[in-house]
């Protein structure tokens, strides 16, 4: 019985011959398509690749770039080097308007801009980094806090809360709960509402470490009170 097991097993065709020999049959039969798919996927492959390496490249100019910029700036300090700074942020964003470097510059911008007092420019430039920044960027919250600050100075105090109020909706609103809570207060005083201000006065003393700003804070619920 085993002699005639044996024997059949051996007459009968290699598994692994059979398989190979089926997927020649196939590769044979579908050549063209086969072909055609490695191209494509080379292709892609090769695309993919050059995108990476572009985009790499890119971003490695841009912060270049940005890092000549700000290094040039600390040199020479403010306000002296902010003209400078302004144009080279501003030449920043036109090379690179796609960059990470070019987002931050924006935000850099609008600080530029509100402490020459140009809060239209500010404005554009804090939404315009708003628009491109990641949402997890902590930046966010005080590009929100800049434009409410905007707000303020040109006396569109319920703007200025809604920016306020955008800011303390961000990711990394509880780094900066304190001065958005007193930014909010000093607007409702502006507004004559006494009461809310209180409130926010007394959320910002609770969350306040610096005893400079205390005392201000403890004066203004005085006054308040």
């Amino acid at each position: 019985m085993t002699n005639k097991l044996e024997k059949k097993e051996l007459e009968e065709p290699d598994k692994l011959t059979v398989l190979f020999l089926k997927i020649r049959f196939f590769i044979e039969t579908h050549r063209s398509k086969i072909y055609l798919g490695a191209g494509i996927a080379a292709v892609i492959f090769l695309l993919a690749g050059g995108i990476y390496l572009y985009r790499a490249n890119y971003e490695n100019s841009a912060a270049g770039f940005y890092n000549g910029i700000l290094t040039a700036h600390a040199k020479v300090g403010s306000p002296a080097g902010d003209e400078a700074l302004t144009k080279g942020l501003k030449e920043l964003i036109s090379k690179y308007p796609r960059s990470n470097s070019a987002s931050l510059g924006h935000y850099r911008l609008g600080n530029l801009s509100y402490s020459r007092r140009a809060y239209n420019e500010a404005e554009a430039s804090y939404h315009a980094f708003i628009k491109r920044a990641s949402p997890d960027n902590d930046l966010i919250a005080l590009a929100y806090s800049g434009l409410g600050a905007c707000a303020e100075q040109k006396k569109e105090l319920k703007k200025a809360l809604e920016f306020y109020d955008l800011a303390m909706k961000t990711k990394a609103a509880s780094s900066f709960e304190g001065v958005n809570y007193f930014n909010i207060a000093r607007v409702y005083e502006g507004l004559k509402d006494n009461k809310k201000a209180a409130e926010f006065y007394q959320k910002a003393l609770l969350k306040t470490t610096d005893p400079v700003r205390s005392i201000l804070i403890k004066r203004k619920l005085s006054l308040l009170s």
